[in-house]
């Protein structure tokens, strides 16, 4: 019984430690707090696998403070996820802003951890395999995370970088043909980057390095704003449009002679679509789910045909 009240009582001033601001036998105890979308959240682990995410309400009276703990937020966001978006908010507490340096010297962590979900968010936008989803998505807007970092203010060196690479894709261009690099090599990433750039466009800011003067650059080596995959995607989507046309619906048979390739794609969306509602990772992206739907496309075959049965 009296382990047991010690372990009550270090588990209780664990909490109190990491809510911020509050009151021990009329004490003041004042420690760091992270404000995340006017809550406090700080992670905790007073043992080796027992680890909690407190969520803490504060009011301007230093003696007032509630805890919550909020167990889904963890499950949602992961525990070691969170403790870097603490870490984050803590930056832009400092510096006003969420642009982690890539070498970071305070916290080289931590510039890893920004640069890892800008390269994870432009796999996402584009269907392929990806750590980040929708939650930590969110969770990182609120912070105002910017996850086109060229979007801040150009600078002489940006423009010379910008002109290097493109004479690089340019020489490319001139003994291939064509300017799909394989993604694998620096020019192939910072193709794959202008691409993201592009999408972007539209709802980019007056700072963007993709000027219109650089996409005209671009587009005279007949640059590739899409991928082989999204223009694959987009002719599926044009097959699905005209069987719909024909036939009133999106049921395309898993036999389709006319179009088996169709048929193999639609069964394939299906496949992914209960892999991502199982939480699985999947390439099938919220606006490629919005743009099927849109279509009347009908996520479980047999209940479909179960429906039109009964």
């Amino acid at each position: 019984m009296r382990r047991l009240l010690c372990s009550h009582f270090v588990e209780y001033l664990l909490l109190l430690f990491f809510v911020g601001i509050t009151t021990l036998n009329g004490l003041v105890l004042q420690v760091p707090t992270y404000n995340l979308s006017n809550r406090c959240y700080a992670v905790t682990s007073y043992s080796k696998n027992r680890a909690r995410i407190l969520a803490a309400t504060t009011t301007d009276d230093a003696n007032a403070a509630t805890i919550i703990i909020d167990e889904q937020l963890t499950k949602k966001l992961g525990i070691a996820f969170t403790q870097k978006l603490i870490e984050l908010e803590d930056y832009k507490r400092k510096h006003g802003d969420c642009l982690v340096p890539r070498r970071y010297e305070e916290n080289p962590s931590l510039g890893n951890f920004v640069n890892k979900q800008r390269q994870s968010y432009r796999k996402f936008i584009t269907g392929e395999k990806s750590s980040i989803n929708d939650n930590r998505i969110n969770a990182l807007n609120q912070l105002g995370f910017v996850w086109d970092a060229s979007s801040t203010p150009r600078s002489s060196h940006s423009d010379r970088a910008w002109q290097k690479m493109y004479n690089e894709l340019t020489e490319f261009h001139s003994t291939n043909g064509h300017c799909r690099v394989p993604s694998t090599s620096a020019l192939g990433q910072w193709v794959v980057r202008q691409r993201f750039l592009y999408r972007q466009y539209p709802n980019r800011t007056a700072n963007s390095s993709l000027t219109p003067e650089r996409i005209s650059k671009l587009n005279k080596l007949s640059f590739p704003w899409t991928t082989r995959s999204e223009q694959l995607w987009q002719e599926r989507i044009n097959d699905l449009k005209q069987y719909k046309k024909k036939h009133g619906d999106c049921m395309v048979p898993r036999n389709y002679p006319p179009n088996e390739q169709l048929a193999a794609w639609v069964a394939t969306q299906r496949k992914n679509y209960n892999r991502r509602q199982g939480g699985k990772p999947s390439p099938l992206t919220v606006s490629r789910i919005n743009e099927l739907e849109d279509l009347g496309f009908v996520w479980s075959y047999w209940d479909f045909n179960l429906n039109n049965f009964q």
